[in-house]
């Protein structure tokens, strides 16, 4: 009876040192990793030019980041094809937890969903870092266009001229599959680099309407250079509550309801940070954490205020499962979603 309370004390005495012990490594790991960030350089990559929707979210979160990192983030505008030369850049990036990015999550993913020419990356195979937002998106409409309301728009005889940021972008996308929905007749018109083009563009009165994000359209809303028209998302905004839901309008073509799904589908992805594929666990899990830690901090929730910048964070293994789930629509609906994209390419 003694020797078998000796082995069990023996046991616990055993157990509890094996746990100090992982728990002083598990502490030791994240020191190290802390350290490994103190001094060092981020590349931070936006797929955009300066100016933009995704540029004001990287470079508000910039400060906060060498805060809780301590480590500097540097920005990189790398436009072209709609966000697509610099989502494939974060991809094929060295997974060494100096190179992060922010991604359009629709965009991307339609244009995976599609094939596009010149999509190289597997979104699923990021290493998700935290969902910034999933803002509720907005169709605007200039004060120079006869089409100032989405009624106006369905009645049309002629195209709506639409604006978009490139092929691979959510406004074109959205834009091509909400319209298609809606049975309005449109001329989809590509080659701006940001949303921020495609605004003066409709204040120039070259084209009639576009896409966007809440944040990135509403100040010209409230200025009244620009009319809301329609919107959709999950989020209730007041200055909106008057404005038509795109959910709630009457659908014209025979697969628009399950176009409309899948467009709602993609938006819970939203503004994603990723990292190349690859990146070893605890640098993803510190910078997940810093990430979640500039998010909530009362400075920058100051900012994202002054911005019209609305927070709906998602931890990046939340995030990579939307994206997941947003790319496993039927091949069915996958060749309707690829046929209704060529005939706007093709524009």
């Amino acid at each position: 009876m003694g020797k078998t309370n000796r082995g069990y004390g023996f046991f616990v005495v055993a157990l509890v040192a094996l746990l100090i012990l992982a728990g002083g490594l598990k502490t030791a790991q994240a020191a190290g990793v802390a350290d490994f960030y103190k001094g060092k350089v981020v590349e931070c990559i936006v797929p955009y030019k300066t100016g933009g929707g995704y540029d004001a979210w990287v470079r508000a979160i910039s400060p906060f980041f060498k805060k809780y990192s301590g480590a500097t983030m540097v920005i990189s505008n790398v436009p072209g094809a709609g966000s697509l030369v610099g989502t494939n850049k974060i991809f094929f990036a060295d997974p060494n937890g100096l190179t992060i990015g922010i991604v359009n999550g629709v965009g991307a993913m339609l244009a995976q969903l599609t094939d596009v020419r010149g999509v190289k990356y597997d979104l699923p195979k990021y290493t998700w870092l935290a969902r910034l937002t999933a803002e509720e998106r907005v169709i605007v409409a200039g004060m120079k266009s006869k089409f100032k309301s989405i009624d106006a728009m369905e009645k049309a005889t002629t195209p709506v001229k639409i604006g978009a940021p490139g092929l691979g972008s959510s406004n074109f996308y959205e834009a091509a599959l909400i319209m298609e929905a809606l049975g309005v007749p449109i001329d989809l018109i590509t080659g701006y680099e940001t949303a921020n083009e495609v605004s003066i563009a409709i204040l120039r009165g070259e084209i009639d309407a576009a896409t966007g994000s809440y944040s990135s359209v509403m100040d010209t809303v409230k200025s009244g250079d620009m009319v809301a028209v329609a919107h959709y998302g999950e989020l209730k905004m007041p200055d909106l509550a008057k404005v038509p839901n795109v959910a709630s309008l009457p659908i014209k073509t025979k697969d628009g309801k399950e176009l409309l799904k899948i467009v709602f589908a993609l938006n819970n992805v939203g503004r994603a940070m990723v990292a190349p594929p690859g990146l070893a666990a605890d640098k993803q899990k510190f910078l997940e954490d810093v990430l979640k830690k500039c998010l909530d901090d009362p400075g920058f929730r100051t900012i994202a205020k002054k911005q019209d910048m609305e927070v709906v964070y998602l931890p990046g293994s939340k995030a990579r499962e939307l994206a997941q789930q947003g790319l496993g629509i039927s091949p069915v609906m996958k060749a309707k979603l690829k046929e209704v994209m060529a005939k706007y390419q093709k524009q």
